[in-house]
């Protein structure tokens, strides 16, 4: 017997003293109820590959996207040494350079007695930092260190304080919670948990606009995938649960309402469309 002609390409023939069978090869699966092989696609198994995925016949390709480099089967962003990691405490945002041994944990931002942050986002493009104060019921955002001249001469026209932290001019606000900048359009997401909406404003606050309100209890976290052009966000009230809707706040959908108590927290992994709570 011969793999060509009896078991075909996907198979290979096992052969012993009293009997010959096929079997799949590596990389192929048996067809239920058929004498037949197909193609396994591993693209499918979370985790087979760190970010893009490329299935074969009978095996697979990992890449790596834009901007990350192979690493150990692992793609690792660029430049990682010069990364920094912000982290919101209280009245203060501290940073870090996680992958840097030596790095100390320097502080960013000092609030006065009156500031409670609750969340924030970088705009990297625009170099900035925004944060949510639940406290006062603002958002507010400051220059990162390495902000230009002609950022900050751009907002020259808006109150600073605390070291060039700017106040949105956003009237009406309650509960500022969840915040979730769109690095693409260059727009800002928030939920206002006191006011039980999601909205969007432009970086300064101008075309402020409500897309969702109505059957929504505390809204709390939100973020935004632009380049999918969907958002999330988390409602841990009387009835807690994830949704999801077009960044235009159309095509609203529940995506987890079982099994969840106190949503809190969102991240999205972009490559491996996954979303964490």
């Amino acid at each position: 017997m011969t793999n060509t002609t009896m078991c075909g390409d996907e198979a290979q023939c096992v052969q012993s003293q009293s009997t010959s069978y096929c079997t799949c090869r590596r990389g192929f699966q048996k067809v239920p109820d058929k004498n037949s092989c197909q193609d396994v696609n591993e693209c499918l198994r979370f985790g087979t590959c760190s970010q893009l995925c490329n299935n074969t016949k009978g095996s697979h390709v990992c890449s790596c996207a834009k901007n990350f480099m192979k690493t150990d089967n692992m793609c690792k962003a660029e430049g990682s040494e010069h990364q920094i990691l912000y982290i919101a405490d209280d009245n203060k945002i501290r940073s870090m350079y996680p992958f840097n041994p030596n790095s100390a944990y320097e502080p960013a931002f000092q609030g006065d007695e009156n500031v409670r942050i609750d969340a924030m986002d970088i705009y990297v493009k625009g170099n900035k930092i925004y944060w949510t104060n639940w406290h006062t019921g603002r958002i507010s955002y400051r220059e990162l260190p390495a902000s230009s001249a002609a950022s900050t001469a751009s907002n020259r026209n808006r109150r600073q304080i605390d070291g060039g932290v700017t106040h949105l001019n956003i009237s009406g606000l309650k509960m500022p919670r969840g915040i979730a900048i769109d690095w693409v359009a260059g727009n800002i997401y928030w939920t206002d948990s006191g006011r039980d909406v999601i909205e969007v404003a432009q970086m300064k606050g101008e075309n402020r606009k409500t897309l969702i309100s109505g059957m929504i209890d505390e809204p709390h976290a939100i973020v935004v995938d632009p380049l999918r052009g969907t958002m999330y966000w988390s409602d841990w009230g009387n009835h807690p649960k994830i949704e999801t809707a077009a960044m235009d706040g159309t095509l609203r959908e529940t995506l987890v309402q079982d099994n969840i108590q106190w949503p809190t927290g969102l991240a999205v992994d972009y490559h491996n469309e996954r979303l964490y709570w």
